[in-house]
């Protein structure tokens, strides 16, 4: 029987070491998990900070194009109105014109006539 306990024992040491050495691997993987998750945290800390100076230039060039928006569609009503107030006026000098155009062709007439010696 001391064989028997003697055989146990140093099985039962064995296990032990076994046991340790398996806490051991567990341990240094439990401080290798820690580190990749604190680097893990970190990116996403930093991608978190991205995010919001993304996000805020975002918001800058969008406030940027919807003013420029704003002032191309002024300088394109600006521009439609001038063109049709130079419509208007070169609508206006077009009657003026046929007005003076009629009125000299009226008067030469009138000159043909009161010139005009009877035969």
């Amino acid at each position: 029987m001391p064989d028997d306990l003697s055989t146990r024992v140093e099985r039962l040491e064995e296990s032990e070491r076994r046991a340790w050495a398996a806490i051991e691997n567990l341990a240094d993987r439990q401080s290798s998990m820690d580190d990749a998750l604190a680097t893990v945290a970190d990116s996403l800390a930093r991608l978190a900070e991205a995010q919001i100076e993304t996000d805020a230039l975002i918001e800058r060039l969008s406030r940027e194009a919807d003013a420029r928006s704003r002032e191309t569609d002024a300088r394109f009503r600006e521009t439609d109105a001038r063109i049709r107030e130079t419509d208007a006026r070169i609508e206006e000098r077009g009657r003026q014109l046929d007005a003076r155009i009629e009125n000299l062709v009226s008067a030469i007439g009138e000159f043909l006539r009161s010139t005009k010696t009877p035969n």
